[in-house]
């Protein structure tokens, strides 16, 4: 009984030991192909084989004997499906085994093109916009990245990891962009980026699309405040007004007419003249800028003061008048 169970034991012992590992060594590890390039893979033999081989699609060598190596090529990789899988025969264990081989066929997009969904190239400051990035044809898209640069800068990048697609597909890369004044006159850009590893391509070709030139546009607005002026009659004063608007603003003034008051525009400002002032130009002049998107004003309060009058000019001659006044007064005293 105890004999028995003791064979069993063995029986079973043997049956369930560790499978040996398979003595084939494939080099290069990882095969990256460009589509219609060619390929060579070495797969070695580390123990005595009886034969070895590759199965594929494309390149099978069939059973090899009398071999420790055997080699697959192809002149110009085209098959998209390709598995290809080193096996050997062993006259120990494990007596027969294979060992895929990691590859990636590879191939660069068609076009990249950037447009904007739901408006060209002019975008209002402080709106939403969806912009798009269309890539034409290219695998596999796993191993793709978009970046979308703001002149030099990249903003935004988007990967496309959860895609395991193997043939060439279209993609579509979409960015939410919201515009600044200080965007306006930049370009966007969008790229597309095949990341396939150290054993890949170090410098890829720069897939990028021609650039969207955007003009920001936005309502006048004045870098200076409300403005208070005094001015002694007689004098004159310009009255400025420049806004920052996309598109330039026109301009409005208002104020009380007079002779020598004058306003005019020009370019991107406008401006009031104001001649040999007097008390009756003092008062509110209102510059009202304004574009497509809205306006703003500025005040300038004007005050034109009186000139003071030379007192010694009316003192002298009353003073003078007085001392002769009083030499006559004495004069005619003395002689009475």
């Amino acid at each position: 009984m105890t004999v028995a169970f003791l064979g069993l034991f063995l029986l079973f012992s043997s049956g369930c030991g560790a499978v040996p590992e398979c003595p084939l060594e494939i080099s290069p590890q990882r095969a990256v192909v460009r589509y219609g390039d060619p390929v060579t893979v070495n797969c070695t033999a580390t123990q005595t084989a009886r034969g070895m081989g590759w199965e594929a699609t494309v390149g099978s060598t069939g059973m090899k004997t009398g071999v420790q190596s055997v080699i697959w090529n192809v002149s110009s990789l085209t098959d998209w499906t390709a598995e290809p899988k080193c096996f050997g025969n062993f006259f120990t264990e494990p007596k027969q085994c294979r060992k895929n081989l990691n590859i990636s066929l590879y191939k660069y997009p068609d076009t990249v093109s950037l447009s904007s969904v739901n408006q060209p190239v002019q975008m209002v400051e402080g709106r939403q916009y969806q912009l798009q990035c269309e890539v034409q044809s290219i695998a596999p898209v796993q191993y793709l990245t978009v970046n979308w640069y703001r002149g030099q800068t990249l903003i935004h990048s988007q990967d496309f990891s959860h895609n395991t697609t193997r043939t060439p597909v279209n993609v579509s890369a979409t960015l939410l962009f919201t515009p600044d004044r200080a965007h306006s006159g930049q370009r966007l850009t969008c790229e597309a980026e095949l990341n396939l590893g150290p054993e890949g391509p170090q410098l890829p070709p720069a897939n990028q699309s021609d650039p969207l030139r955007i003009t920001v546009l936005y309502k006048p607005q004045f870098v200076q405040s409300n403005e208070s002026l005094s001015l002694v009659a007689g004098g004159s004063v310009v009255l400025n007004c420049s806004a920052e608007g996309s598109p330039l603003p026109q301009y409005h003034w208002r104020y009380l007419e007079a002779p020598n008051v004058r306003d005019s525009s020009t370019g991107g400002w406008s401006v009031v003249n104001i001649t040999a002032a007097t008390p009756e130009n003092s008062g509110r002049y209102t510059c009202t800028a304004r574009n497509v998107l809205g306006d703003t004003a500025r005040t300038f309060t004007l005050t034109v003061e009186q000139k003071s009058r030379d007192i010694s000019r009316i003192v002298i001659p009353v003073v003078a008048v007085c001392l002769v006044a009083v030499v006559g007064i004495v004069i005619y005293k003395m002689k009475h």
